[in-house]
């Protein structure tokens, strides 16, 4: 059978959608996919695009985002969605079409010989857990099923294949294909290490889990919250664990960090032991200054990454347990037995939560604009519980994970390693694509739009229950408040007056065949949410926000992550 329809049916066993751009290199491949009826192709407007809606499809629904990219510029440009699913642990399927095997250079000084040439392995190394160029048809089955188990076994992430045009339209005899056989690799714990983690556990009178992203990878989340509740521990979330911890459970503290809650922080720096599951403790977790992070605590820290016990990212460990979270998290029944925690420890905690509250009572007092903080809390009183939240990047991503209350049922996610600007225009149209039965709802800066607009057009042309809120505070509003903290003041290509211009977004919209509205002030927040929320999307809302509107509060530089601006 010709390859390319050999390949086409492998990726219909994995997914219903596949995400791609058009090009010489992969006309084959799309040709043999679109003769399958149970896989549907959506063309982006920019790969991109394609690559953060795979991105998001695979957060979604779980199932492996696929993307098709031509060689040269094509697969370049899908480096931004690759690099979100890395960094974030999120599995992928990359596909990028190479020139003909002869057109391939042969030596690695010469910088091109084929026409959209790119080494294109070599480019990917440091945003794929694996990537191959095939050049004997013979291992195209061996190389597509390593790269699928890659992508989703240990700690996840995107893999590639490169396939000459040559290859693709060759005729194979799919009997002589290599076989991949996949060798699990056994994480063993040392039990040392368990009888002291059991030791310090039971010692411990105000102890906090810390919950990160790996609870969720590893699909451990049922059974973390039955023995959290079991034994009375508080914990802490990540904002990636928000949806599956949700804010308003008594046992949690409140989101932590930078740019989080001062009750959360609080709970953090006055613990006597951290439980760390599956978090990379990155800089916006732990602040600037990653010494002065839990000091006074006992730190006790599992990854199924043995890189990330490392202490690279400048947090000292007492207690370090390289296992899958999947084998590690049930043993806490057995450990757990004996823990006895001060009843004031809860006390504690309550009145933090009480004293700090994110809603501040002179917010409803602005008049002129609306408020993000009581916003993003009307947002999220209005949400209902199977709705999908795509946030993006800087000031409306910290707002929002600051005041947002989830529900338990929905979903929400950003790219929150990578980050990038214009993230949830196209990642909402793979969550989707991946939820139909759901209304996405798109968070969104002015500043952010202009990345990813193209894209809208597919969002119109697949008619998708998309709800687009753009909080427009007339620029960069979080670089300006770092350039108030560092550089006094002194903007730089952040607003109009410093050089940055944004579109009109009413037209831009209007143009796509997007309806839009707009939310000037507080007092027409909840009556217009409901009325856009009871339309059939896609629908556009501009939520005029204050340009000088600070992110409140938040850690001064250098300080631990208790010590908050306000």
């Amino acid at each position: 059978m010709k390859a390319s329809d050999f390949i086409a049916l492998k990726i219909s066993k994995l997914t219903n959608h596949v995400f791609t751009g058009q090009g010489g290199s992969v006309v084959h491949l799309l040709d043999s996919l679109s003769k399958i009826k149970n896989v549907k192709i959506i063309p982006s407007q920019n790969e991109q695009g394609a690559s953060l809606a795979a991105d998001a499809y695979t957060r979604s629904c779980g199932k492996l985002g696929v993307v098709i990219a031509t060689s040269g510029p094509g697969i370049l440009n899908t480096l931004q969605g690759m690099a979100c699913s890395f960094f974030d642990s999120i599995p992928g399927i990359y596909i990028s079409g190479a020139p003909v095997i002869s057109a391939l250079k042969k030596n690695e000084k010469n910088r091109q010989v084929g026409f959209q040439e790119m080494d294109v392995v070599n480019l990917v190394k440091s945003t794929t857990k694996y990537a191959v160029t095939i050049t004997n048809p013979n291992r195209i089955s061996y190389e597509i099923e390593k790269c699928i188990h890659l992508a989703q076994c240990e700690r996840p992430g995107p893999t590639l294949i490169d396939i000459p045009d040559d290859i693709q339209r060759l005729n194979i005899d799919p009997k002589k294909q290599i076989k991949f056989v996949s060798k699990k690799k056994k994480i063993i714990s040392n039990n040392i290490n368990f009888k002291k983690l059991s030791l310090l556990l039971n010692k411990s009178k105000k102890p906090l889990v810390l919950i990160g992203h790996g609870v969720k990878i590893s699909k451990t989340e049922k059974t973390l919250s039955r023995i959290i509740n079991k034994f009375n521990i508080p914990y802490a979330a990540t904002w990636a664990c928000a949806d599956s911890f949700p804010t308003s459970e008594r046992l949690n503290v409140g989101s932590f960090g930078t740019y989080a809650t001062r009750h959360g922080n609080l709970a953090i720096q006055n613990a006597d032991l951290l439980l760390i599951l599956g978090s990379k403790l990155n800089r916006p977790v732990v602040g600037a200054n990653p010494k002065l992070f839990a000091n006074n605590a006992i730190k006790i820290h599992i990854d199924i990454d043995p890189y990330e016990l490392k202490e690279e990212n400048g947090v000292k460990t007492h207690l370090k347990i390289n296992e899958d979270l999947k084998i590690f998290i049930p043993k806490l029944k057995i450990i757990l037995k004996k823990i006895s925690i001060d009843k004031n420890w809860y006390s504690k905690i309550y009145d933090w939560k009480k004293k700090y509250p994110i809603i501040q009572k002179k917010y409803f007092k602005e008049k002129n604009y609306t408020n993000p903080y009581i916003f993003f809390r009307k947002l999220s009183e209005t949400c209902k519980k199977n709705y999908v939240i795509v946030n993006d990047a800087s000031a409306n991503l910290v707002w929002s994970y600051q005041s947002f209350i989830a529900k338990k049922g929905q979903k929400i996610f950003t790219a929150l390693n990578h980050s990038p600007m214009g993230y949830s225009i196209a990642a909402s149209i793979g969550a989707s694509l991946a939820e139909p039965k759901k209304k996405i709802i798109v968070i969104i800066g002015d500043g952010s739009v202009p990345m990813n607009v193209q894209e809208l057009e597919n969002i119109k042309n697949l008619n998708l229950p998309i709800y687009i809120f753009i909080i427009n505070n007339s620029g960069y509003g979080m670089i300006k408040q770092t350039l108030n903290t560092w550089l006094k003041g002194n903007y730089v290509g952040c607003d109009k007056k410093s050089g940055l211009s944004l579109p009109n977004y009413k037209n831009i919209f209007n143009s796509y065949g997007i309806k839009s509205t707009e939310i000037n002030t507080n007092d027409e927040i909840g009556i217009k949410l409901k009325s856009i929320l009871n339309q059939k999307g896609p629908i556009m809302c501009q939520v005029k926000v204050d340009p000088n509107a600070k992110i409140i509060p938040k850690t001064k530089p250098g300080d631990p992550i208790d010590k908050m601006l306000s």
